[in-house]
């Protein structure tokens, strides 16, 4: 269980993030981050990459590429890979480096001209060939040479993800990308690559990763420079010795920044857990249930547990009890709460969650934080802003407003 993970690797993270809440700082519906935890998974990565000659992309869709935490990634990664172009915008508006676009959704044919001349990115992914013409167009208006990637199709994609070439296609698709001046043939990608095996613990490689392999050395034996073999999925410190065996050559890590891997679930990652879900008890149902707000209940987190209490204190030592998401075709507004017998869970206490989200397509606060070499925690920021509580509501045992960075 991710709680679990928390709870062993980084209580300091869980006892802030409560205290944050007692004290009226920030609302229900707040995803708290722990941006030094986020720093040293990303030194990690870099780290592990560099040993195994791998190049990677960070995904910060799923922090809602919040600015603080971005920064820290960028720091040993240098260049993002944005899930759709409103991604590439509010990663350039705080001037990251976009290095990888069109991947998953492919760049709306009015904007690309915009997208290619405010990031002039490594890589442009293609997904048919009436994309290309339109990105050779824009290419050749700059006066550059766009290196793209042909993503292929083996089959294994999400719903909502389709598109892309069979492997028997590619090299007919690359001789005509090379009849295209402003692009060059620089690779080839897919997604997802590898997966999480729940009944073995591990992760396998997916169809896609097969017809990648094969698309490449496809490619390669009719002559063309195939440069970069990008296999994004689960990208994480164990995934990154897998890419290197398949013969990979880009990674794309999300979640391993935050810890948030499918492996956390056993608590087995290596990465540190940098996150929690911050919520509260909202209303008393009959025979003792009672429900929490929602608003970040991500609909695949497979939550099963929650911390409760009206005080730190309480929240470390009471047991978790059992919590039911709503069922994914509902609106998450509330998630139910199922205490043992005799347990009773009063309203307006604290609830702590941990699992896996997705903030770019939920409606959460995200609240970054951080421990200094001391050991003191502070509140970095809080996005969107939120109302603040009447003076009479905060708990004495909480922060006080003077007070909010010196913990």
């Amino acid at each position: 269980m991710f709680l679990d993970a928390v709870r062993r690797r980084n209580p300091g993270l869980l006892r802030f993030a409560a205290l944050l809440h007692r004290s009226g700082v920030i609302p229900p519906n707040t995803f708290v981050f722990d941006r030094g935890a986020v720093r040293r998974n990303a030194e990690r990565l870099a780290a592990r990459a560099a040993t195994l000659g791998l190049g990677l992309y960070y995904m910060a869709k799923q922090i809602a590429y919040d600015a603080q935490l971005v920064a820290a990634i960028r720091a040993s990664i240098a260049g993002a890979v944005a899930v759709d172009w409103m991604g590439a915008e509010a990663l350039l508006a705080q001037g990251a480096t976009v290095r990888h676009v069109g991947h998953l959704v492919p760049v709306p044919l009015r904007l690309v001209p915009t997208l290619m001349t405010q990031a002039r990115p490594e890589v442009w992914t293609l997904l048919d060939l009436e994309a290309a013409a339109t990105i050779n167009r824009a290419a050749l208006a700059l006066g550059r040479v766009q290196p793209v990637l042909l993503r292929v199709n083996g089959g294994d994609f999400f719903p909502g993800q389709e598109g892309g070439f069979a492997p028997e296609e590619v090299l007919t698709v690359a001789q005509a990308v090379a009849r295209l001046p402003g692009l060059r043939l620089s690779g080839v990608t897919s997604y997802p690559c590898f997966t999480w095996d729940e009944g073995a613990a591990c992760y396998r490689p997916t169809a896609n990763l097969e017809a990648l392999i094969a698309s490449a050395e496809r490619l390669r034996s009719a002559g063309f420079a195939i440069e970069q073999i990008n296999a994004p999925g689960n990208t994480s410190l164990s995934v990154l010795p897998l890419l290197a065996q398949y013969g990979a050559s880009h990674g794309e890590p999300g979640h391993a920044l935050t810890g948030t891997t499918p492996e956390q679930s056993l608590g087995s990652s290596e990465e540190e857990p940098a996150v929690v879900y911050v919520s509260e008890v909202s209303a008393q149902l009959p025979g003792g249930q009672a429900l929490a707000y929602g608003g970040g209940l991500y609909a695949r987190a497979h939550a099963r547990q929650a911390l409760v209490g009206e005080s730190p204190e309480e929240l470390e030592e009471r047991a978790p009890v059992a919590v039911r998401f709503p069922p994914p075709q509902f609106i998450d507004y509330q998630c139910l709460l199922e205490p043992p017998p005799g347990r009773r869970l009063p309203t307006g206490a604290t609830v702590i969650m941990a699992f896996r989200f997705q903030l770019f397509v939920l409606r959460s606060y995200r609240a970054v934080v951080e421990q200094d070499g001391q050991g003191s925690w502070r509140l970095l920021s809080l996005t969107p802003p939120a109302w603040q509580p009447a003076s009479w509501l905060t708990d004495s045992s909480g922060i006080k407003d003077d007070e909010r960075d010196a913990h």
